[in-house]
């Protein structure tokens, strides 16, 4: 009985995170921030480029922050999963 929630608990909590990282690869692809990951190394004074950590993967995202930017939002973001490389887009 113990086991069986333990297994239950590993896998809603596995469940959680994929829906976490699913999400915020969506808005990323859609050049947009994501929502669960933090920025810790700000790249520019833009108010929101720089490097994401979520948990178990990132992004560096370059873009236009600023009130006055003519198309806001993403413009070039790497993925990367457990520190590897899995895409790079840039938004025409």
């Amino acid at each position: 009985m113990k086991k069986k929630k333990i297994i239950i608990a590993i896998v809603c909590v596995l469940v959680l995170w994929i829906a976490i990282g699913i999400v915020d690869y969506g808005r990323v692809h859609s050049f947009e921030r994501p929502i669960f990951s933090f920025i810790i190394e700000p790249g520019y004074e833009d108010g929101g480029s720089g490097k994401y950590i979520g948990l178990g993967y990132s992004f560096d995202i370059k873009g236009n922050f600023m009130p006055e930017d003519e198309f806001p939002g993403v413009t070039k973001y790497t993925y990367y999963l457990f520190g590897i490389e899995i895409e790079t887009q840039i938004r025409d």
